[in-house]
């Protein structure tokens, strides 16, 4: 006896119900969280474990999940975005992938831009600004001298309305470190600035939820140390640079492991 077509294709058309369903369940669990679903500590928290592993997969989820905040109209959401665009640009520039670095620097900056417009007295995002500039600089091009320019005016308005705040001494020393001599770079005077920044870092309570940078004072001071000839303290800053962040990967291969 014949079966009716309908009877031959329910289970077919059942089974292919049940494929796509499955296909649209794995598609939901595979993309990234809505911005508005995110909390902004836990995603700077987030972007930092990524960049001190060097998770660059990691940070690009997490560069998906926030795009939405770079067109939000709340300067804490955009300074979070840039956030993550300056750890996206610091691992694109350690591991030499130079256009990766100079996009997510100017992302970066476009949302501190726009940040600043609603908040010029917004410490933080002149710091973060002046960190990304920094290394657009780094990256040389016509645009070098302009950048270290751009990041010396953001880092002195940083040091203008909080001078002890421990983000805004870390960028200093950073900037000290990585700028030529002719442009006023003075590897001693930053080496002088990370340790200040380890001990504001001491007493940090954070700003707006704002807290990040600790692991790498402590590392930048321990590479102070190791080129002064202090191996003892320079040890013993690593070690807690580890302590403070246990997957620090550049810590991790300074102490040999």
């Amino acid at each position: 006896m014949m079966q009716s077509p309908r009877a031959i294709s329910a289970p077919r058309t059942s089974a292919i119900r049940s494929v796509c369903a499955l296909a649209l369940g794995l598609a939901w669990v595979a993309s990234p969280a809505p911005a508005q679903q995110l909390d902004r500590a836990s995603v700077t928290s987030r972007a930092q474990t990524a960049y001190l592993s060097e998770d660059a997969a990691g940070l690009g989820r997490l560069e998906a999940s926030t795009r939405a905040w770079s067109r939000s109209k709340d300067p804490l959401e955009l300074y979070t975005y840039a956030f993550v665009q300056f750890r996206i640009q610091q691992l694109a520039t350690k591991q030499k992938k130079e256009d990766a670095a100079e996009a997510a620097g100017k992302a970066c900056i476009e949302a501190l831009d726009t940040a600043l417009e609603g908040s010029a007295r917004f410490t933080e995002g002149h710091a973060l600004q002046s960190a990304c500039y920094g290394y657009l600089a780094n990256l040389g091009g016509l645009g070098a001298i302009r950048n270290g320019s751009r990041s010396g005016n953001s880092i002195e308005k940083a040091l203008a309305q909080s001078p002890r705040n421990p983000r805004v001494i870390l960028v200093d020393a950073m900037g000290y470190y990585f700028r030529p001599s002719f442009a006023g770079g003075d590897e001693k005077k930053a080496c002088a600035r990370f340790l200040e920044a380890v001990t504001a870092f001491d007493k940090d309570a954070g700003t707006n939820g704002i807290r990040w940078g600790a692991p790498e004072a402590h590392y930048w001071v321990g590479r102070c140390k190791r080129e002064e000839g202090d191996r003892e303290a320079e040890r013993q800053f690593f070690e807690r640079a580890l302590q403070l962040a246990p997957n620090f990967a550049a810590a991790k291969r300074a102490l040999g492991r």
